[in-house]
């Protein structure tokens, strides 16, 4: 039972170290796809005990080299350029099948503002107005951004017919102070990528520029460091183990106190009924000791008759072997007819 139970433990100890193990290094620090559209200044963070080099490689299908992406390493979170942000500004000219959407994404951080000004040319037919949030004419949208992510830019057609769509970008965009960086690489399409080693000591990060340049398809990965995983993986087991060990140790002891009580409670109840026995057969007990000396002594006086008659007491003697069976009278007639004696078939 204890090696069942120790085998049991053993394996589901090595199946959470292997779940803990491909979550830390496939969900949070796996391969990941961004698009670095302009003015991209991405803050690229991981924890140096769990990751020793991040690796950034620019999509094939770009095809030129001057793609303006550049990966910069620094030994500490760098600050934001307020007095100095980046603005371009970028007009299209989208033509719009029906019932289908055009978006363009932009990576802002804290700080930075987009305004589109949009002009939506008038056209006919509209058989859902509800659905309409902008259905013709011209407009501006400007937010300003609160938080460092991702930001969407979309057009949808929601008419059955197609239409065109004139949108003027204007953005300003804080970027990365990274005058600081002690590496920068460009990676270059086709290539093997930039690789960061971050110190396992220390807040290394890395920034991911791609200037004022149109946003091309970047690929994230993240090198584990293998010898934390398992020397962390052993120390957990380890602790584990031991926890397992004082627990059984400590089970066993309950359990052995738990038996110990139940035995002098088994052996108190067996004494006192065996007390309460004893107690209540010592008057029979008596009586069956005086009926057995009673009938000792009959047995005794029976001895002492006359084997014969069964009536007188043995008063004669058989010479010459001695014995004494008889009364006298029954001896006397006993010799009268016999030659041998009985008992011992001696003459008489």
């Amino acid at each position: 039972m204890a090696a069942a139970a120790t085998s049991c433990f053993v394996l589901v100890l090595a199946l959470c170290l292997l779940v803990s193990m491909a979550l830390m290094a496939g969900h949070y620090y796996g391969r990941a796809e961004l698009v670095a559209g302009p003015g991209c200044s991405r803050l690229l963070r991981a924890n140096p005990l769990f990751v020793q080099d991040i690796m950034v490689r620019a999509a094939e299908e770009e095809g030129s080299g001057a793609n303006g992406l550049v990966l910069y390493g620094l030994a500490e979170i760098p600050g934001l350029l307020d007095d100095v942000p980046a603005v371009w500004s970028e007009a299209r000219r989208v033509v719009l099948p029906a019932n289908s959407h055009k978006e363009w994404v932009y990576f802002l951080n804290e700080g930075s503002q987009i305004e589109v000004n949009y002009s939506v040319e008038p056209g006919t037919g509209l058989t859902n107005p509800l659905r309409i949030t902008i259905a013709q004419g011209t407009g501006a949208v400007k937010q300003i951004i609160n938080s460092s992510d991702d930001y969407y830019v979309t057009v949808s057609n929601l008419r059955d017919q197609d239409t065109t769509a004139m949108l003027d970008f204007r953005i300003s965009a804080m970027l990365y102070n990274t005058s600081g960086a002690e590496y920068a690489c460009s990676p270059s399409p086709g290539s093997s990528g930039c690789t960061y080693r971050l110190p396992i000591l220390g807040e290394n990060v890395a920034v991911l520029s791609s200037g004022l340049k149109q946003g091309v398809k970047v690929e994230l990965s993240y090198g584990p460091r293998w010898i934390i995983y398992f020397v962390g993986s052993a120390i957990l087991a380890v602790s584990l183990l031991l926890l397992y060990e004082v627990l059984s140790v400590l089970l066993g002891f309950c359990c052995a106190v738990a038996a110990a009580q139940r035995e002098t409670t088994t052996t108190a109840s067996l004494l006192q009924s065996k007390d309460e026995e004893e107690g209540g057969s010592r008057g029979s007990s008596f009586e069956s000791v005086s009926s057995h000396d009673g009938e000792a002594g009959d047995e005794e006086e029976g001895r002492r008759l006359c084997v014969v008659c069964c009536d007188a007491r043995r008063d004669c003697f058989f010479m010459p072997c001695g014995h004494s069976a008889t009364c006298h009278a029954c001896g006397t007639k006993y010799v009268s007819y016999a030659q041998l004696f009985v008992f011992c078939h001696g003459r008489v």
